[in-house]
This record gives structure tokens, sequence and C-alpha cells, in this order.
């Protein structure tokens, strides 16, 4: 195998742009975490410094606060599923897996807070429910685009798959649940870290 397939191989393809003139590729978890774990942290942290934060985080988390055992048990439940699904499809679970369904959780939660409930909150004080949405959506999959390397037409479905989870937001006025949800869907996409996907990928070149 030649040192350029290995370092294109069809699982990285699948979500990255070309590796650039300058050899940039987000091909390691801890570089997932520097350019987008901690982009999203930071913006979500940011948001809930703001004044009126307090309000949304309160009317968002009320269903939680009513029946918390009963979302600890659907979150228990889905990381079961997702270990599960690890070990279905040969994985075995080590501390590297582990570590990646916490951050996916991280990431989910910051990533609702930030974009489905706080930017559009803060939003609507100059501009209408709807435009506040489009921009906070178009906001998070420009996000992707720079941090990630995502491909643009992969930009445009997070973009709309952010619409969706906005709506959900709008008719279930749940953050925890949104949370819950966005985790098992970002799992389906990217069960495991990227340096394992990419290892995987290239084994199956041999």
């Amino acid at each position: 195998m030649t040192q350029n397939t290995a370092r294109n191989t069809p699982l990285e393809r699948r979500l990255q742009r070309t590796r650039s003139a300058k050899g940039s590729f987000v091909a390691t978890f801890r570089q997932v975490f520097l350019r987008h774990g901690l982009t999203m942290g930071f913006i979500a942290l940011g948001c809930l410094l703001l004044p009126g934060a307090h309000t949304a985080i309160g009317w968002s988390l009320a269903s939680l606060l009513s029946a918390p055992f009963s979302y600890l048990a659907a979150l228990s439940a889905l990381l079961v599923f997702c270990v599960l699904f690890l070990v279905f499809k040969g994985h075995k679970i080590r501390h590297d897996e582990l570590v990646w369904l916490a951050y996916l959780l991280f990431i989910s939660a910051a990533e609702e807070v930030a974009f489905r409930l706080m930017l559009p909150s803060l939003l609507t004080g100059t501009i209408n429910m709807t435009s506040a949405t489009i921009v906070s959506n178009l906001l998070f999959a420009g996000i992707h685009f720079v941090t990630l390397r995502w491909k643009f037409i992969n930009c445009v479905g997070v973009f709309f798959a952010g619409l969706g989870l906005s709506r959900l937001m709008t008719s279930t006025e749940d953050i925890a649940f949104l949370i819950l949800v966005h985790l098992f869907f970002t799992f389906l996409n990217t069960p495991t870290p990227p340096n394992q996907r990419r290892t995987a990928g290239i084994s199956k070149q041999h």
C-alpha cells in the first residue's frame, strides 16, 4: 500500500474533504477534541454566562427535574445500546471506546445547549424565531465545515438535521431529551474515534 492510499481511506473520505495542500486533516481523537470539542464547549459556556441563560435553562430542564430517574434510565439504556452495537460490530470495549462515548455525550450536550436553546433564545431579541433558528443552524453547520473539515454536502445535512432538532425543541421544550436524541444519531454516524476508523479502513485495503 502506498502512503497516499493510507492517507485517503474510504472511511476517512466519507465525511471530510480531501487533504489540503498543507496536509491538513483531522485524523485523531485529540484533533477532534481540540478543534471541535473545545470550540463547541467554549461557545456553550459563553452562552450560559450571558443574561437570560438562567431562565432558558430553567424551563428547558423542567421535565428532567420532574422525573430525573426516567432520564437516567433512558441514558443508561442508550449507553448499553452503544456498547452492544460496538460489540456486535466486532470492537473490543476498551478505554478508547469509553472515552469516545463520553466525548459524544459532552458534544451532544454542548451543541444542543448552544445551538438549539441559547442562541435562538438570544437572537429572538432582534429577529423572529424562524430567522433565529436558521442563523443558529447555519453557524452550527459552518463550524463543522471549519473545525472538522467536513464536506460541504455533509454540512448541508448537518444544517437540516439541526433544523429538525430545533423543531423538536420547539415542540418538547426539553433540552435533556434533545441531548439524548443527538447522542443517538451522532453515535450512529461516528461510533468510534477517527484514528480507530482510519486503522480499520487501512486494514481493509490489504
